[in-house]
């Protein structure tokens, strides 16, 4: 497929790259009416409307320059997000170049931890040249384009699996056939999507009400309804859980409820699309009947089970929830993190390596694909018992799966593995513990955010680096990136003859 691709097929992702920043660009104007609102500098405001500006500018010399009628087919959609992905982060880092004085190395890190809804943050620390945390320190508008670009690439992840982006298993390409015109993909699409947004805005509310109501003021419970419905986990301060408005006014003493609240809008996002969409239609049985809520309930169970001993039962349920949900929210600091068991910190890895289901925000290898591979095992060693030539259905909720599906769902655990492997080198030569570095690697292609304390504003650039692609990695699960690898790979060698 790769190596056929064309100057006609380049046309066509750059075409549809443009018409991507071009939406994206209205983006922009959230934070900048934000930033009129609460009456900031106004040079924030400038600097929010040239941001957009610039990105619906390259977006529209993108589209002009690469006009083309030609149709887009399913091996240009993997360029178009893997480069999109890339670009837009780039464009959208600039506001906190501008705002907040970081580097754009730092400012490419945070934003890439938000849209990939990971949760991990160099603004949260601080260093022998940084004294206060510069999220401390961050006007309200670029704490709530941080949240709001989280927001957006919960969702976004979940239409681009909607149209067949990924593989195996995305429950939200489902309600195209709930509506009986999977053959007229277009229109049922724009339907489709029309219900993702309106379950997401929906779920949102929710999250936001909860907040208020558990204790919040309402600019914190609009930032981490944002951030938990996107199972991203970023704070608005330093302090993160530990702020005031997660206590008891006037007490010292936490507000169980924020924590509860927190818990239930993460497995709520973690959840498959497709399940909020059938109890939409009233079908609310489906919640129980769904294989990958029921794991992600009994497994968050277990793990916080595991943990309690060494945490306590709140902390131990709280952080077990937010490591299989790739929540990524944090009661403790993370220097009390660091100092964790290594056996806390192995049941965290697991959780967070197995992740939500498919079709929800979650990241990790995703519930299903677990399910299945632990299936596998059972497949095999009942093969090798049984007679030759025996047979047997090999289902996943109700469906007969082909021995090449199952090895497809092999073969994406071997590269997930792979990415993983080569993170944890990174960071291990750089001088992290290997439990801490296998902790942070998960947790960064995981998209989960919870930091044992490497990822800092004076971290090692080439770890950064790394992580920058663990986390890339992870959201686009693999298969866009080793297509643009394979493309770049295609042309060097077609340079060569």
């Amino acid at each position: 497929m790769i190596a056929r691709f064309s100057f006609s097929d380049l046309k066509i992702v750059f075409r549809d790259i443009g018409v991507v920043l071009q939406y994206s660009s209205l983006i922009f104007i959230v934070p900048l009416l934000a930033s009129l609102a609460f009456m900031e500098e106004p040079e924030f405001a400038a600097h929010y409307l040239l941001a957009g500006a610039i990105t619906f500018l390259l977006g529209t010399i993108l589209k002009t320059v690469f006009a083309t009628s030609l149709e887009t087919r399913f091996k240009h959609a993997l360029l178009i997000i893997a480069l999109a992905w890339l670009v837009f982060t780039g464009l959208a880092a600039m506001p906190f170049v501008w705002i907040a004085g970081m580097s754009f190395l730092h400012a490419y890190f945070e934003t890439m931890s938000a849209l990939t809804t990971t949760g991990l943050s160099v603004m949260t620390s601080t260093s022998s040249q940084v004294s206060v945390p510069l999220i401390d320190n961050a006007p309200p508008s670029l704490i709530l384009w941080r949240s709001l670009l989280s927001w957006v690439g919960g969702v976004g992840i979940v239409v681009m699996a909607l149209v067949g982006i990924f593989s195996s298993y995305s429950k939200t390409s489902k309600l195209i056939i709930a509506e009986g015109r999977e053959e007229r993909l277009k229109p049922n699409l724009r339907n489709s999507v029309k219900e993702i947004w309106s379950i997401y805005v929906f779920l949102t509310i929710l999250g936001i009400v909860l907040l208020f109501f558990s204790g919040m003021d309402p600019f914190n419970a609009v930032n981490y309804s944002m951030s938990a419905i996107s199972t991203t986990g970023m704070t608005t301060s330093s302090q993160g859980l530990n702020a005031p408005n997660a206590y008891w006014a006037n007490t010292g003493m936490r507000n169980y409820w924020v924590d509860l609240s927190l818990v239930i809008i993460m497995v709520l996002g973690a959840t498959s699309f497709y399940t909020h969409y059938l109890a939409k239609k009233g079908k609310y049985q489906y919640y129980w009947h769904d294989a990958e809520f029921r794991g992600i309930l009994v497994l968050g169970l277990i793990g916080g089970l595991m943990i309690i001993p060494k945490l306590g039962i709140e902390s131990g349920l709280f952080h077990s929830f937010s490591a299989l949900t790739c929540g990524g929210f944090e009661l403790a600091r993370e220097a009390a993190i660091n100092s964790w068991d290594d056996f806390v910190k192995l049941v965290l890895i697991i959780g967070m390596f197995i992740g939500g289901a498919a079709g929800s925000t979650a990241g990790g290898i995703k519930m299903s694909r677990f399910i299945i591979f632990v299936k596998s095992i059972y497949w095999k060693i009942r093969e090798t018992l049984l007679p030759k030539g025996s047979f047997f259905s090999k289902k996943y909720e109700g469906r007969a799966l082909s021995n090449d599906e199952i090895r497809e769902i092999n073969l994406f655990l071997l590269l997930y593995i792979v990415f993983l492997v080569a993170g944890i080198l990174v960071l291990t030569f750089n001088g992290a513990t290997i439990t801490n570095a296998a902790f942070e690697v998960v947790s960064a292609q995981g998209n989960a955010g919870i930091s044992t304390g490497l990822t800092r504003v004076d971290m090692n650039p080439f770890s950064e680096l790394m992580l920058v692609v663990n986390m890339w990695v992870g959201r686009l699960e693999i298969i866009p990136v080793f297509s643009l690898a394979g493309l770049l790979l295609s042309y060097r060698a077609r340079k060569k003859k």
